[in-house]
């Protein structure tokens, strides 16, 4: 008898373990696999491309964050082969022991000079990134000022400092400059240059004027803005003319870069700073040489073919003239997500199924990701779809909102 073969043990009696199994969340997932219903963990089975095989089918894809089509570029491919040939699998160490590869420092000068700064630091994920600069920047008497849909990887950050956290209205400066008035802590504002759920922009210049008079520290998260914002694809801080005013710009390698890993964009005396503070930098295995080679490859594209980027942006504003077609309104902005409010959680999620069936994949987004009845069907566009896939999702959507007899604004049923 194998180890497999026998009974496991029945830890239901630790509380802590009880405590686990019994989240709300937790039976909610179960419950959800069992009826089929909860749309997450979906298998894909090929590389992610406009066409993607998923659970045996072949799905036209409005739900991934490969904007520029980048991950399936054969130069990038090609590149990440190269160097898992000549660097190895895997690094197996820090960068602070064993390994700093020359690889993961020419990245770093080549988005220093992206951007025209001095310095930048790479981290293996996206969420690293800004677990560690929120966690090295404060300490527990420092403020963090933080929009109010910011990301987790922010809000762990501030968390493991153990500094304290203050949500000012999305997208709202002047609700940020009425809390920060007075305040004689030291502090940090943190916005997104693009929102990973709704896809509205920050108002970048408003912020960096509250930052100035109240004399807080702006950090700009562009994971989503890298590549789809700008006329050469750094992000909002381009478009808002702030890339030398922001303190830090953080940005993530697994959208339009096409690989895993991200990075913080500052001046060289912060970043070399950083650089021996930052737990999550010291203290885990460095970036793969394959993630790292992909992500310089798809950088030198994104430079040298800024045409990419206006490509991705007339293909979203295909989707929008389509969906506007049909009445259908989503949350104005004119980056690669495109949000449309359906209202409750059950809608969403059936909204999702229906056109799961069509053969269209997205992404639905429930409470409490965001309020109760405020649920969204949010489509990823890609600069590879074509034309007739706009079309098919246009319309599709437009079949599911009169099915479920939804408002073709998305906000809710029609009243009967």
């Amino acid at each position: 008898m194998t180890p497999l073969d026998r009974d496991p043990p029945d830890r239901s009696r630790s509380p802590i373990i009880r405590r686990l199994l019994d989240d709300p969340r937790v039976a909610q997932a179960r419950l959800g696999r069992r009826i089929g219903r909860l749309p997450y963990f979906t298998r894909v089975e090929s590389a992610t491309g406009p066409i993607t095989h998923m659970e045996g089918r072949e799905i036209l894809n409005f739900g991934s964050n490969n904007y520029l089509g980048l991950a399936n570029d054969p130069r990038v491919i090609s590149a990440a082969q190269e160097a898992t040939a000549r660097w190895g699998a895997g690094v197996t160490g820090s960068r602070l022991l064993n390994g700093n590869l020359a690889l993961h420092e020419e990245l770093e000068e080549a988005l220093r000079r992206f951007y025209g700064r001095t310095g930048a630091m790479v981290f293996p994920t996206g969420y690293a990134a800004n677990l560690g600069l929120m966690s090295s920047l404060l300490g527990r008497h420092d403020r963090a000022y933080v929009d109010d849909e910011m990301h987790a990887s922010v809000l762990d950050g501030i968390a493991l400092a153990r500094a304290h956290m203050k949500r000012f209205g999305h997208n709202d400066p002047e609700d940020l400059r009425a809390q920060a008035a007075g305040d004689t802590h030291a502090g940090i504002c943190v916005v997104e240059g693009v929102y990973s759920m709704r896809g509205d922009r920050a108002p970048l210049r408003n912020f960096l004027d509250v930052c100035r008079s109240t004399k807080l520290a702006l950090v700009v998260d562009e994971a989503h803005g890298l590549g789809t914002a700008g006329e050469r694809g750094l992000g909002t801080v381009e478009d808002e003319g702030i890339v030398q005013d922001a303190d830090f710009i953080t940005i993530t390698f697994s959208k339009s870069l096409g690989s895993c890993g991200g990075a913080i964009i500052a001046d060289a005396e912060q970043i070399e700073a950083l650089r021996i503070n930052t737990r999550p930098f010291l203290f885990t295995a460095a970036n793969t040489p394959a993630s790292v080679a992909a992500a310089l490859a798809s950088l030198r594209i994104l430079q040298a073919e800024p045409h990419l980027v206006r490509e991705l942006k007339a293909r979203v504003q295909s989707l929008r003239d389509a969906l506007a077609r049909h009445g259908i309104q989503p949350i104005p902005s004119d980056g690669p997500i495109v949000s449309v409010e359906v209202g409750a959680d059950f809608d969403t999620l059936q909204a999702w199924r229906l056109l799961w069936n069509r053969g269209i994949y997205t992404n639905p987004v429930i409470s409490p990701a965001v309020p109760p009845g405020r649920g969204l069907l949010r489509m990823s566009v890609m600069r590879t779809h074509e034309e007739q896939m706009v079309r098919t999702i246009a319309d599709a959507c437009a079949d599911v909102f009169t099915d479920l007899q939804l408002s073709q604004e998305g906000r809710g049923k029609v009243a009967s």
